[in-house]
């Protein structure tokens, strides 16, 4: 049996998988944007059936197929009609198309959520697209949510993001972790872009609030993430200690009419005291194990 009883597609276990649906597709075929609208297509249709049909045993597995479908067609489609446009010669099916290997309706294991960050935040891209397509790629946000986030208008936003995709595209660099030194530099960008978020979350660079917290918000899950998946790096521990730390004040750090309270004079008994004993213990680990660095 494939589905259990009727439940609601939940948008925050769709926004949570939908990083690592991308990755697979984009591991897989390459395509980057055509990868993203197939994923945003097999979420739609999630919304739409698993209300009525029930939730898959395997949410993941499922988004994979319907959207790893959606982009098969999309692409033999699209090779079909380049090869009507040209002469009546037979033409080879293009390099970037990769075929679906055998078994294509097994998902594959591994979560290649790090991989799509790393992907996203190549120092190829310059810092403004790295963030706006992180948020994109990675944090499931619209292309409207990232340009209220950012105050910038939506069609600014947009081409910011077609540019980005356009610089990976051009970059042909392999889908895939890089190793030894490489993949310290690279996660290096990694935590550097998750860091601006935050930073532009909890003191925005414009508008008339000091504090964006869903930008703040957003920049914790997504460290979260890079921590479930190298739990032992104490950097990334380090980041999120900070994060959390930093963001356990964000209720006392502005008065009723958005004035900043300086630390001094913040009532710390509105400070979120969970945070800061889960930040506490993540930096105090850390630092048993790692040597001191950036975060």
């Amino acid at each position: 049996m494939t589905h259990s009883a009727p439940e609601p597609a939940s948008e925050d276990l769709l926004r949570r998988l939908a990083p690592q649906v991308l990755g697979a597709l984009v591991r897989r075929y390459g395509h980057f944007d055509a990868a993203e609208d197939a994923v945003q297509e097999a979420l739609l249709a999630a919304a739409r059936q698993w209300p009525e049909e029930g939730r898959p045993r395997n949410p993941r597995g499922w988004l994979i197929r319907v959207a790893s479908r959606r982009l098969t067609d999309q692409l033999r489609s699209e090779d079909a009609r380049r090869r009507r446009e040209e002469t009546a010669a037979a033409l080879t099916p293009r390099d970037e198309f990769v075929a679906p290997p055998p078994g294509e309706g097994r998902a594959p294991a591994e979560d290649d959520t790090l991989t799509l960050l790393f992907l996203c935040c190549s120092t190829d891209l310059p810092a403004a697209g790295r963030i706006a397509l992180t948020l994109r790629a990675v944090g499931g946000l619209t292309t409207a949510e990232i340009a209220r986030a950012l105050l910038v208008p939506e069609a600014t936003m947009a081409q910011r993001i077609s540019r980005a995709k356009r610089r990976v595209k051009a970059s042909a660099s392999p889908f895939g972790t890089p190793d030894g030194q490489e993949n310290a530099a690279r996660l290096a960008d990694v935590l550097h872009v998750l860091y601006l978020i935050f930073n532009e979350g909890y003191t925005a660079s414009s508008g008339r609030q000091l504090q964006r917290a869903d930008l703040a918000t957003e920049a914790i899950r997504l460290t979260r993430a890079v921590h479930a998946l190298l739990p032992d790096d104490g950097e990334v521990a380090g980041l999120l200690a900070l994060m959390l730390l930093t963001d356990a004040r964000r209720a006392a750090r502005t008065g009723p009419d958005g004035s900043l309270i300086p630390l001094a004079e913040q009532d710390r008994t509105r400070w979120d005291r969970a945070a800061v004993a889960e930040g506490v213990t993540l930096v105090s680990d850390a630092l048993t194990r790692t040597p001191l660095g950036p975060y």
